[in-house]
């Protein structure tokens, strides 16, 4: 059986029998299902990429057991007069986890005023004993504004939200092109969704849309969607050998961007923060 245990602020590491100092600080958190307090969990992670939002790492669960042999303890870097008394003794102590958490269901990592939201994509036992998750991140890291989804047309949320899903992959990583091709794809499906008379048989370039929200005085919406359509027109390979234009920047997708995000906002589909 693995356990972690930390003493004095240091975290090790080993079974049932041995320990050794982890010499990198680890990132572990407590971790548990959205809608249910179950036994103490924690999260150690061995994986992190902003850019997918991917989280990969070894689940524990609390355990009373909290002493080990002195002599069975590796402190190195860190002379073993560390801990002098024997046995050792544990602050507090996990065992790997004997269940795991179900896949697609929605944990938080974290507490209190730092918890951030999950969905778990993956649960695979590795040996005898650790439960791995790989998990997905529910937020978009400031990419976006955090979703409301249940405020968006029920008919159009699933699309809506593939399409911001696609924004947020494409922006930390991508070139400006791909990134204002997903600004346009997703503003495209948010306007037809929150005005379907902009749109109704589904054949409308985003152009014809603007011109529909100018005519029936949204003009702030048609302004943010008339952006998204000007930066992907530049875009476009050839535009700056026809019209003579700077070739776009990351500055320009970050304005795509920005106007995606000003769109949900005054949708009331993104929290708006103060």
């Amino acid at each position: 059986m693995e356990y972690i245990a930390e003493a004095q602020g240091l975290w090790y590491e080993g079974n049932n029998t041995w320990l050794r100092l982890i010499q990198n600080h680890p990132i572990i958190l407590p971790i548990r299902l959205c809608d249910n307090h179950i036994k103490q969990l924690m999260f150690v992670e061995d994986y992190f990429n902003s850019s997918t939002r991917i989280r990969r790492g070894r689940i524990y669960e609390r355990t009373d057991k909290d002493v080990w042999p002195n002599s069975n303890v590796a402190h190195y870097p860190y002379s073993d007069s560390l801990h002098m008394e024997n046995p050792f003794r544990a602050n507090r102590s996990y065992k790997a986890a004997e269940n795991t958490l179900p896949i697609d269901s929605e944990v938080i990592l974290g507490k209190n005023d730092s918890e951030s939201y999950w969905t778990v994509v993956l649960s695979e036992k590795i040996d005898l004993d650790v439960h791995y998750l790989t998990l997905k991140s529910k937020t978009y890291f400031g990419v976006l504004p955090e979703i409301i989804p249940d405020s968006m047309p029920e008919a159009d949320r699933e699309s809506i939200l593939m399409a911001l899903e696609a924004v947020v992959r494409a922006a930390p990583i991508q070139a400006p092109q791909p990134v204002i091709d997903a600004c346009l794809n997703a503003t495209c499906r948010m306007i037809c969704a929150k005005y379907p008379a902009s749109n109704p048989d589904g054949k409308k370039d985003l152009g014809k849309m603007v011109k529909w929200l100018n005519g029936n005085r949204f003009q702030a919406h048609g302004d943010a969607a008339d952006l998204v359509r000007f930066l992907h027109s530049r875009a476009k390979a050839n535009a700056a050998a026809d019209r003579d234009t700077r070739p776009v920047s990351q500055q320009d997708a970050n304005l795509a961007v920005d106007a995606v995000a000003f769109l949900l906002q005054d949708f009331g589909w993104g929290v708006t923060n103060a």
